[in-house]
């Protein structure tokens, strides 16, 4: 299988209403040689316009690109979505993808009214490279230079500290193909120097995969960085959660499970937090990376245990199906209890992304719909009954060619879009109001910063306020 590291700068840290503003990807072979890449940007999504001032400071990217560059966010969305495919079938990695870019890509599909899912679907998988170091780090700690973070002294994984202390090029941090360049260069040194990790890591980036590892009369291991401190369990299998299959529910060995046998469940339900919790989720659908048991044994929790003791609890465990039947239940009755106190009101349409999928007429109709002329898309919008793929496809009308669009329509989007931004209520978009006030909190801690650069974002966030105030009075 083929691997492609990609990396995303965004304009803030919200995947729902914030912008990819610049992808970048490179494509290898199993022995990492690159066979293709790209390096793309575009201007924001439309609806949410104002740019996360730090957020620009950071990544580098200039006002000159937001306002005037000549994808629009759309464009930049449909340009990954075809390279990507194009490339056949790929195990994504990135750093930290799994727990940012890959909810930025999911939005930026979704909201283009694009299917969502496309590094876990026609044959695709996705790993992510700081598990791997996380694990790496846990079981080798001198494979590498593990290095410190400067205010806490604790070991930070941060890409650019650690591409730097371990002499892994790293040009422009911040800079989507230099992460991506260097995320490459971290695979390459955890395979070659912690090539049982790295093996480990390949057979886990399904969810497929991993409900078969874990379903075996076997112990393996998780670790995991927090904090700067690293933590190390040897698991068993239980079962599945019956409300989210992606949840794979384990027991900690270094407790012996008659300890919960007999438990009742309100007395089960405390060891699921806290000092004493015996109770662990693996996330399937996360790429966890599962160790061999042998690297249990290297721990300063585990090293006293013996091996057969540890095979004796899991046997015992896996053997008892009426605990794993109590389990199940209370499983079922705690995700009921869940639902129950959830918030029960109206989410806007970003936020509905797992709220079910389309069905086959809205996908025909959504595929129709991007084939279809300019002329002809509105009708066809009008005839999905998703109404989130109605509104996205409706959006990408207004960001693509707005011309398109009912005149009265147009006035109302440009106007929501203007009272949104300008509020002064906390949202959770950013807003004019809020960009000036983290422009004047950056400036009160100017020592480090690029004043004339701060300058620029100020002057773009004051013109984008103007605009949209004409907007209100049209």
């Amino acid at each position: 299988m083929k691997y492609v590291f990609y990396d995303f700068e965004t304009s803030g840290l919200s995947s729902a209403y914030d912008s990819i503003i610049q992808a970048a990807a490179i494509l290898t072979d199993e022995d990492f040689k690159i066979v293709d890449q790209f390096d793309l940007r575009g201007r924001m999504k439309k609806e949410y316009p104002v740019p996360h001032p730090k957020a620009l400071m950071v990544n580098g990217v200039t006002i000159e690109q937001l306002k005037d560059h000549e994808n629009t966010n759309f464009g930049l969305i449909a340009d990954i979505q075809k390279k990507f495919l194009s490339w056949g079938e790929l195990l994504f990695i990135g750093y930290n993808s799994i727990g940012f870019d890959e909810h930025f890509l999911r939005q930026g599909l979704y909201q283009s009214a694009l299917p969502p899912y496309l590094t876990n679907t026609n044959g695709n998988k996705r790993g992510d490279a700081l598990k791997l170091i996380h694990s790496a780090a846990a079981v080798y700690p001198n494979a590498f230079v593990r290095p410190l973070n400067d205010d806490t002294g604790k070991i930070s994984f941060q890409l650019e500290k650690f591409a730097s202390a371990n002499d892994i090029s790293h040009t422009k941090a911040h800079d989507a193909l230099s992460d991506v360049e260097a995320t490459m260069g971290v695979c390459q040194l955890i395979k070659e120097r912690c090539p049982d990790v790295w093996a480990s890591s390949l057979q886990t980036v399904s969810k497929q995969d991993v409900f078969s590892y874990v379903n075996q009369e076997k112990v393996f291991c998780v670790s995991r960085f927090f904090r700067g401190k690293e933590y190390t369990h040897g698991l068993a299998y239980i079962t599945k959660n019956p409300s989210y299959e992606n949840q794979v529910y384990c027991f900690d060995l270094k407790f012996d499970p008659d300890m919960v046998f007999d438990l009742d469940r309100n007395e089960l339900k405390k060891l699921f937090k806290g000092k004493n919790k015996c109770f662990h989720i693996v996330k399937a659908n996360e790429q966890p990376i599962l160790l061999d048991e042998k690297f249990l044994y290297q721990t300063d929790e585990y090293k006293d245990e013996k091996p057969e003791v540890i095979q004796e609890r899991m046997k015992k465990l896996r053997a008892n199906k009426n605990f794993t039947e109590k389990f199940t239940n209370l499983l079922l009755d705690m995700s009921e209890d869940k639902s129950l106190s959830q918030d029960q009101s109206e989410k806007p349409v970003e936020e509905l992304i797992y709220n079910g999928f389309p069905d086959n007429k809205d996908n025909y109709l959504m595929g129709d719909f991007h084939a279809a002329e300019w002329d002809k898309k509105y009708d066809i919008a009008e005839k999905i009954s998703d109404v989130r793929i109605k509104e996205f496809a409706k959006r990408v009308m207004y960001n693509e060619n707005p011309d398109f669009l009912p005149k009265n329509e147009l006035k109302q989007r440009d106007k929501t879009i203007a009272e949104n931004i300008l509020s002064m209520d906390k949202c959770p978009w950013n807003t004019i109001p809020e960009a000036m006030k983290e422009i004047d909190d950056l400036r009160e801690n100017s020592d480090e910063l690029d004043l004339n650069r701060l300058e620029e974002i100020d002057a773009y966030i004051q013109e984008l306020e103007e605009y949209h105030k004409g907007k209100l009075n049209d």
